[in-house]
Order: C-alpha cells, then structure tokens, then sequence
C-alpha cells in the first residue's frame, strides 16, 4: 500500500466520522430546539407573546390611574391628579414600548389601526413622545430631536413592512 493510499483511506475515514457526528449533532439540535419552542408556528407564537408582553408594559401605568383617590375626586380635570400625572411620567417609557410592541403582535390593534379608530391612532403617535429625555438646556433639545427622528423613522418602516 502506497503512502497516497494510506493517506486516501485516513480522510475517507475522517471524513465518515465527521458526517457521522454533524448528523449526529445536528439531530440532537433539532430535537433541542423543537423541545424550546422552535416549531412551525414559532413565529405566530412570538407575535402573540410580544402582543401579550405589550400589554403588561401598559398595565403599571392603568393601574396607577385606576386606583388613584384624588383623580375619582377632580371629576373631569382628574388627569392633572398629581398622583396620575407623575405615574404617567415615570412609566412613559414602558407605556412607549408596551404601545408599540401592542400593535405589532396583536392583529387586532393593526385592524383598528387600518380602519382609521381615533384611540390606536393617538396611542401610537404619541408613543414616541414617552421615550424622549426630560432633560433641559440645548443638549436636551437636540437629543429629544434625533431620538424623536429615530424612532418615527423606525415606526414608519415597520408600518410600512405591516401594510
């Protein structure tokens, strides 16, 4: 036997032992990931979770309003309750994102959207407006301008990719 021959038969040996253990590896993945959720209807089931997750980022914000005495007492000035007010500030950011995040997994929300209701429409065009810095002087102003371009550029493309 020939050393091209010995060498012939070491990478055919070689390489049977490597498809052997991608197959192998391969199988043990697939199984792994079917077991963790990624199956067929993966992508349905993350739209429903980012629906779901959406609407619990609101729910501080509904539940602060919900249960705040002074607003039931100011009858219809009740949202310049101080107890409101200042929940709605802190949670604006969450509120932004549950918004947003709402709206792309809930084909429901995209529906009203599409059919023109007022409340999804004011919602998510003052979502932007939660993520924008309270900060004062000309620092502030700038960078409350390009995070407010950033994000309506990005809710526009997405939009966009929804109709």
């Amino acid at each position: 036997m020939s050393a091209f021959d010995r060498f012939k038969k070491g990478v055919k040996s070689f390489g049977k032992k490597v498809v052997k253990g991608v197959k192998s590896t391969a199988g043990k993945t697939v199984k792994g990931l079917k077991s963790a959720g990624f199956n067929k209807n993966f992508g349905k089931d993350f739209l429903k979770g980012l629906g779901i997750a959406g609407k619990a980022l609101q729910e501080p914000e509904k539940f602060i309003t919900k249960n705040d005495p002074l607003r039931k007492l100011m009858g219809p000035v009740g949202f310049l309750s101080p107890i409101s007010l200042a929940g709605s500030i802190a949670t604006a950011p969450l509120t932004s994102v549950g918004v947003v995040e709402e709206l792309i997994g809930s084909k429901k929300k995209q529906k009203k959207l599409k059919s023109g209701d007022i409340d999804t429409i004011t919602d998510l065009a003052l979502a932007p407006l939660g993520l924008i810095p309270l900060s004062g002087g000309s620092a502030g102003i700038k960078s409350a301008k390009s995070v407010g371009k950033t994000i309506a550029r990005g809710v526009s493309r997405g939009l966009s990719k929804l109709f």
